[in-house]
């Protein structure tokens, strides 16, 4: 569409009082101290953040008969202790991710400096680009004690040793250099969790977008994500799910995990998580019978 047949945007900033009066407008029950608390989230959340789970109250802007701001608070408030729960999670596999990657290919090459070299990668476009990221982190990061200690005691190599230089990166630029080894150097490392690099690198690169959404606030509950994992793995094929929501990634998570923390209960603080907050799973896009899937999962790898 030719964005001149477009109209133009001619809606106004209102107040508080202006957004709590316009909900009310559009049937949001307010009882008790809701309508405080509601002004209250308005001003310390904002009114576009929330209107994400309003959404799935109304129809046509309008709420459903009975909705209350409560309804909505609860979701909201899962949706927080959910990303924390996959924070956590995903910084004991980017710190697995990492410590195996330096561990498999130092050990391999004998060399502590192999990622300066073009043979663990896939092209030189892909070292190029990888050293390039190393480079620049260790710059940005010049002052840490680790690496000032490098520098002052070395001069070459001109960047400190894997192992030291690794943990500088993200969780995103991690998934990137894994991405961007040769297939055999993949393999190499996802062996070492069990699975084959086809199926690693796309739950890594799927996890790695769903850190992102944690990492600025985005929403999961009910959300539809734009990285479809791969599972044809056929152990485990009977337990992930035909859509595009996050239950195949908790399902990849504890095949991962059984690998890394095996004895990790993370699946039950999950459950009380859904049953505090009265979450209906399958609005997220769960199975039926999610509970047995991830505990069968669980108990397979132990």
């Amino acid at each position: 569409m030719n964005r001149n047949e477009l109209s133009a945007y001619d809606k106004n900033p209102l107040s508080y009082d202006g957004q709590v009066d316009l909900l009310k407008s559009r049937g949001l029950i307010l009882p008790d101290k809701e309508e405080d608390s509601l002004r209250y989230y308005l001003s310390n959340v904002n009114y576009y953040h929330l209107s994400i789970y309003f959404k799935f109250f109304q129809n046509n802007n309008f709420f459903a008969p009975g909705t209350t701001f409560g309804d909505v608070l609860s979701i909201y408030v899962f949706d927080n202790k959910l990303r924390l729960l996959l924070l956590e999670l995903l910084e004991q596999l980017e710190k697995s991710l990492k410590c195996r990657i330096t561990y498999e290919l130092s050990l391999k090459t004998g060399n502590p400096h192999c990622y300066l070299d073009l043979d663990i990668y896939k092209n030189e476009s892909a070292k190029n680009e990888i050293v390039k990221i190393f480079t620049d982190e260790v710059r940005k990061n010049y002052s840490d004690p680790t690496v000032s200690h490098y520098f002052s005691k070395y001069s070459k190599p001109e960047l400190p040793p894997f192992w030291l230089v690794i943990e500088l990166l993200s969780f995103g630029q991690t998934v990137k250099l894994f991405k961007s080894l040769s297939t055999e150097n993949r393999n190499l490392i996802s062996r070492t969790f069990g699975v084959d690099e086809i199926f690693l690198t796309s739950w890594m690169h799927g996890l790695s977008v769903i850190r992102n959404h944690c990492a600025h606030h985005s929403r999961l509950w009910n959300r539809e994500l734009t990285v479809k994992p791969k599972i044809g793995i056929k152990s485990h094929r009977d337990y992930f799910v035909n859509n595009n929501r996050l239950f195949n990634y908790f399902v990849i998570l504890q095949i991962i995990f059984n690998n890394i923390n095996p004895s990790s209960t993370w699946q039950e603080r999950l459950f009380s998580l859904i049953d505090e907050h009265n979450i209906l799973s399958k609005n997220m896009g769960f199975p039926q019978d999610y509970k047995e899937r991830l505990r069968n999962i669980s108990h397979s790898g132990k």
